[in-house]
């Protein structure tokens, strides 16, 4: 996600390259006719039946019950401004400013469930259909059975893809003091890269890169690398996972290791420099699952190991553009110990979900599949003396998801919680929760209400962190400047969405109409503070780029109608991506948690 406020009476920060890309986009659009798409597409086998028109062809598709699989046609297509007829000059923009090659048909083969050879179910039809619509490079995705002689059929894939450009920056004063650019599909691979640069002022300028595989070793593993050498601080972190994508898998495991090293900033009440801490946070993982019996059991079980290390500063700084000084307040002074824990543990996986297509909910006018039934996965790890652990606490931690509903109206249901217990006192610490509850009615096809709930909070935490009034992320809107942060954050919203028409074929509009209303109490942090209940009020414009994008960009305005606690009115840039998965946590509470279960095998995308 990319969010970008504008706070009054500063020079606008932030994503001035995703603006002049929206803009080149849409003078795209709006320049000449829909060019045609691609006419070919790929076929595995030869002696199949022609199929440059089967594209269109929805009479003679058939339903997938056992018959074998002769062969696969993968027809990949581009965003939609693109195509073989387009212009010279519309290429050359689309190819250069937009970085798009269209995805390769061997990575689409690649996450199939589908094999040549092999019987078609229609479990295994939807599923493939829905994990090729999980991957962020791809937009939309159909999978379809067409009959052959013999009883046998052919499948057909058609995909078309995101844009797969990634450019920000931000600006402060009359210059600009971060850029970073981007490509979620380099060369139609599936890969995802990403580099950027920032300026230290006082400070060494920072520098990252990020690469991820979404298909490596040619199957449904991820890859993930990256790096950053910030102004004050480094990161290092590296995973190898197979993520829990359907319930067809037998299996589901994840390798990490990350070595964090930067500052925690909190805020100070009355005064505009935050004061910081820094922290070192090593932790590695090893873990999987295996599914117990067939896939209508859909029961997992699995194990883990884990090793994490934190250690914090003595004592707190003041980081300004000029450059570091002492805390004099002394809030942070020995706040935090350090702390050192390796774990083994069990999980228990329970994944009574189906998947239901639905329109317009998350994004504008894409199709996004949500989960209805319930899962549950259960960690439990025992604290143990190795790797230089203590062995002093036990480890215990739920994830609980429901979902039910229609495509008109849908109710859903999400919350993490961990906890450590002493085995010496019997005491219970670093106690962190999250969870939101969301209800989705689609009035009309063009209409979508959005009312939901979100709280987060963590008690007798081990960990550096705080919650803020106004965070981009989790806080309410309009209150970006507030100087109000806590341990424990309520936010409830509602949300009136409309779908407008198109900028040809390329674009489609739609506008919003919203509501914030939360608060956050002091609790145990460092300058917390309750805040009461705050509200804003506010509109939105919405684009989706192409118009089946599920990503949506939001410019939205937002005034608060509560006085105090530093609200103000506030323009907000976004590009969002909430179709992949139901509730993803802010990243302020984050920090709070452990890390000891990772999300990426008791999750789905």
């Amino acid at each position: 996600m990319l969010t970008t406020p504008v706070r009054p009476g500063l020079a606008p920060p932030g994503t001035l390259a995703a603006l002049a890309t929206i803009a080149t986009i849409a003078a795209l659009a709006m320049s000449s006719q829909p060019a045609a798409a691609q006419d070919t597409p790929v076929r595995d086998t030869a002696g199949v039946r022609d199929t440059t028109a089967l594209r269109d062809t929805t009479s003679d598709l058939a339903a997938c019950t056992g018959q074998v699989v002769s062969a696969i046609v993968v027809d990949p297509e581009p965003p939609g401004m693109l195509g073989d007829d387009a212009p010279w000059w519309r290429r050359a923009v689309v190819n250069g400013v937009l970085q798009h090659v269209t995805t390769k048909d061997g990575v689409i083969r690649d996450l199939l469930r589908l094999k040549v050879g092999e019987p078609c179910t229609e479990l295994e039809r939807s599923e493939s259909e829905r994990i090729l619509r999980a991957q962020p490079f791809i937009a939309t995705a159909s999978v379809r059975a067409l009959p052959e002689s013999g009883g046998r059929v052919t499948i057909l894939v058609r995909t078309v893809d995101e844009i797969p450009a990634q450019l920000g920056g931000a600006m402060r004063g009359s210059g600009i003091s971060a850029v970073t650019l981007g490509n979620t599909n380099v060369l139609g691979y599936g890969m995802a890269l990403d580099a950027g640069w920032q300026q230290g002022f006082a400070f060494r300028d920072g520098m990252s890169a990020h690469f991820t595989d979404y298909h490596a070793l040619h199957g449904p593993y991820t890859f993930a690398i990256g790096g950053r050498r910030a102004p004050l601080g480094s990161d290092f972190s590296t995973s190898l996972a197979e993520p829990f994508l359907t319930n067809l898998q037998h299996t589901a495991w994840h390798v990490g290791y990350s070595d964090r090293h930067g500052y925690m900033s909190f805020l100070r009440p009355g005064d505009e420099h935050n004061v910081s801490l820094g922290l070192r946070r090593t932790l590695w993982d090893v873990g999987g699952m295996v599914r117990v019996g067939p896939p209508s059991r859909r029961v997992f079980i699995g194990a883990l190991a884990t090793h994490e290390r934190s250690g914090p500063a003595a004592a707190g700084v003041i980081i300004t553009r000029e450059g570091m000084e002492p805390d004099t307040t002394g809030v942070l002074d020995a706040r935090y110990g350090s702390y050192e824990s390796t774990r083994l543990g069990a999980l228990l996986g329970v994944r009574l979900v189906s998947f239901m297509p639905v329109h317009g909910f998350d994004a504008l006018d894409a199709t996004q599949d949500l989960a209805k039934g319930v899962q549950l996965g259960l960690i439990a790890a025992r604290g143990v003396r190795a790797f230089g652990g203590d062995g002093s606490a036990d480890f215990f931690s739920g994830d609980l998801y429901g979902g039910t509903g229609t495509p008109e109206s849908f109710l859903g249901a999400r919350t993490e919680v961990e906890g450590q217990r002493s085995r010496g006192t019997g005491r219970w610490n670093a106690i962190v929760a999250s969870g939101r509850l969301a209800w989705y009615l689609k009035s009309s096809e063009a209409e979508t209400f959005i009312a939901s709930g979100e709280f987060s909070g963590a008690w007798r935490t081990t960990l550096p962190f705080e919650l803020a009034l106004g965070d981009p992320e989790g806080g309410v809107r309009g209150y970006i400047d507030s100087r109000i942060a806590g341990s424990r954050r309520l936010v409830f919203r509602a949300e009136n969405r409309w779908r407008l028409g198109t900028l040809t074929k390329f674009v489609r509009l739609g506008v919003a109409g919203f509501a914030d209303m939360g608060s956050v109490w002091a609790g145990g942090v460092p300058f917390g503070q309750t805040s009461g209940m705050k509200g804003s009020v506010g509109v939105g414009l919405l684009a989706a780029i192409p118009q089946h994008s599920r990503q949506l960009l939001r410019l939205d305005l937002a005034v608060p109608v509560t006085p105090g606690a530093g609200g103000s009115w506030e323009i907000r840039f976004s590009v969002v991506n909430g179709t992949r998965t139901f509730w993803r946590e802010p990243t302020d509470i984050g920090r709070a948690r452990s890390e000891t279960g990772p999300a990426s095998i008791l999750s789905w995308p």
